[in-house]
């Protein structure tokens, strides 16, 4: 892979469990054309007949995007009005305005199209107006803007105030929206930092309810669904967007939207006939996600919880990837003792959770045996598992030759490899459920990690030396076959992955020294090291080759994916960063990664450069 094209690969939002719908950039990941500063604030309209939102940024422009595309429509706007911290569109005597709330306390409002300020500033607020809003009361278009404890109601018409201010909130207001609770019914849902998300009645500001959950509330926007009036909250310190039922204040819906850090600003939108929530960052980040909530108490969706995403009760542990009748599949286990299959395309589960472990899944392969799709699962409890996951069930009993916790599992058909705290490697025929050959003794150590591929037309597993490298085992006789790395610093090698170029295995190593390279890339036909990636700390491996070129694919500390290339050793792209711990990860030819964070799980696609 030329080191030129590195950073021309991206990796590409597909879906998550919290969100199995697609999310779009806006600009597209990858172009420079974003804003140069925190986006404080995003609104929705529609512009020459196509749905656009405007967002506005510490860089002190506003910024127009195509929704259906991710694109921006003409130039950035300098409105000159300083920093701009929340954007509401409206109406004046039948043209169309902007109006914004401003650090410096006061609030503007502009002609849509000449982008000429059209009254005088509107003062009142004791501080920077953080959140804006517009509705029609009493037949009059209004401006709803937060500023301080505060939240004020002004005449677009004048810029006169309407009635007093709103000054329930212990805290400042730093979001707000306005919808129409019932028929005829207009209420503001506002919030704040340190402060409760009140419903409140606008024309009299007497308090409606409260929404039990969000405090310090970033932003908030409403919206119908299925005939339901619900808020759209996120909060500073969660980096997923929740959907409330304002009739009930329950909450209905979980989106993630994917930024680096937690979500600033909302509103929405329909594009393609799909309501859209599109969500900013302090990081400049623009993202348009599918507004997805849960039915209705009375009608629970499938057996899940209302509102609650479909995914792992506990934290994930291990990852691999397969093809199941010509799709794409992820099979992943967990600490919830459970195993679930994954459509890559679609999001969906292929089949009901597979249950059978007694303890935590801690190890995943998948293969193809005889035209079926096969998963081999390894957990806590020390047995190994066999799965058709065609049939969406157990290919026979729990094998329990093991002892103790399994470490690791890998399979090439027609044989699976499991290493085990027994200390001994196990070979399996995936076609009989049967053991093959005798059990051997990891050099009366662990094998922390291996990995399968084939090696002069022969399958065979590299396994992670105790003393660092590695070294190679024929999966057809459970035999050393005497080829290994030289050298070693007497710590275990904790992750091993393997792929092939030009069918020739290359495989990526990781230990626990701080004074070696944390990942070492090996030739395993010679045993001699290539190179090394300068990352840092090490969670999760994976290795595929795409379009020729292999790839690494590396989770980092905490929460941070990164993807190497294995021939000029250079970084592709920008860094990933996930909202929680990353576990498992895993690859496909085709450019699927598969990134395991928490309970969840999140796929992106591979671009290489064209």
């Amino acid at each position: 892979m030329p080191s030129e094209g590195s950073a021309a690969w991206r990796l590409r939002p597909s879906w998550t469990s919290l969100l199995p719908k697609g999310v779009r950039s806006c600009p597209p990941l990858g172009s420079a054309d974003g804003h140069t500063g925190w986006v404080a604030s995003v609104v929705t309209t529609v512009l020459g007949g196509r749905p656009v939102a405007l967002t506005g940024s510490g860089d002190h422009t506003v910024r127009v995007w195509d929704l259906a595309t991710g694109d921006p429509v003409g130039g950035p706007l300098d409105l000159g009005a300083g920093s701009v911290e929340a954007l509401a569109i409206g109406e004046r005597q039948g043209r169309r305005v902007v109006v914004t709330g401003c650090y410096d306390a006061t609030v503007h409002v502009w002609d849509l199209e000449t982008r000429q300020e059209v009254m005088a500033p509107l003062e009142g607020h004791t501080g920077p107006v953080y959140a804006a809003a517009t509705a029609v009361l009493d037949g009059r278009w209004v401006a709803v803007t937060g500023g301080g404890p505060e939240v004020r109601v002004w005449d677009l018409e004048t810029g006169d105030p309407v009635g007093r201010p709103f000054t329930g909130h212990t805290g400042y207001v730093g979001a707000l929206a306005v919808t129409e609770l019932t028929p005829g019914h207009l209420v503001v849902v506002s919030g704040g930092y340190r402060a409760a998300t009140r419903v409140s009645d606008l024309a009299t500001g007497l308090p409606v309810l409260d929404l039990p959950g969000p405090a310090n509330l970033e932003d908030v926007t409403t919206t119908v669904v299925d005939g339901r009036q619900v808020a759209v909250t996120c909060t500073s310190d969660d980096p997923t967007l929740q959907v409330w039922d304002l009739s009930t204040a329950e909450r209905i819906g979980e989106l993630f939207p994917q930024h680096l850090r937690t979500a600033h600003a909302l509103a929405t939108a329909v594009v393609d006939g799909r309501q859209v929530v599109v969500s900013t960052c302090d990081g400049g980040s623009v993202r348009a996600s599918d507004l997805v909530v849960g039915e209705p108490a009375s009608e629970p969706a499938r057996g899940e919880p209302v509102g609650e995403p479909v995914r792992h009760d506990a934290t994930i542990r291990a990852v691999a990837t397969t093809t199941e009748s010509g799709r794409p599949v992820a099979v992943t286990g967990g600490d919830d003792r459970t195993v679930r299959v994954w459509d890559l395309d679609t999001g969906d589960q292929v089949c009901p959770p597979l249950t059978g472990h007694t303890g935590a899944v801690t190890a995943v392969a998948a293969t193809q045996a005889d035209d079926r799709a096969m998963a081999i699962t390894g957990g806590d409890d020390g047995t190994v598992h066999l799965w058709d996951l065609t049939l969406g069930k157990a290919a026979g009993a729990p094998l329990t030759a093991h002892h103790r916790p399994i470490t690791a599992v890998a399979a090439d058909m027609p044989l699976a490899i499991t290493a085990g705290d027994d200390k001994t490697i196990r070979v399996w025929d995936l076609r009989t459920g049967e053991e093959t050959g005798n059990p051997r003794k990891s050099d009366h150590r662990w094998v922390h990690d291996l990995a399968t591929t084939m090696l002069d037309g022969r399958p065979v597993a590299v396994l992670g030396r105790w003393g660092g490298g590695f070294r190679v085992r024929d999966l057809a006789t459970n035999r050393d076959t005497g080829l290994q790395s030289t050298g070693g610093n007497g710590k275990p090698v904790r992750l091993v992955a393997v792929t092939l170029v030009d069918g020739r295995p290359i495989a990526v190593t990781t230990d626990d020294d701080w004074r070696d390279p944390p990942l070492k890339v090996w030739d395993v036909a010679t045993a001699r090291q290539l190179g090394h990636l300068p990352a840092g700390t090490v969670n999760a491996l994976a290795a595929t080759t795409i379009g020729g070129h292999p790839v690494a694919i590396v989770a980092g500390h905490y929460d941070t994916v990164t993807a190497w290339s294995l021939l000029t050793f250079d970084r592709i792209g920008p860094d990933l960063v996930l909202p929680g711990p990353v576990h498992a990860v895993a690859a496909t030819p085709r450019g699927d990664v598969v990134v395991c964070f928490d309970r969840d799980i999140a796929v992106f696609t591979a671009a290489p450069p064209s």
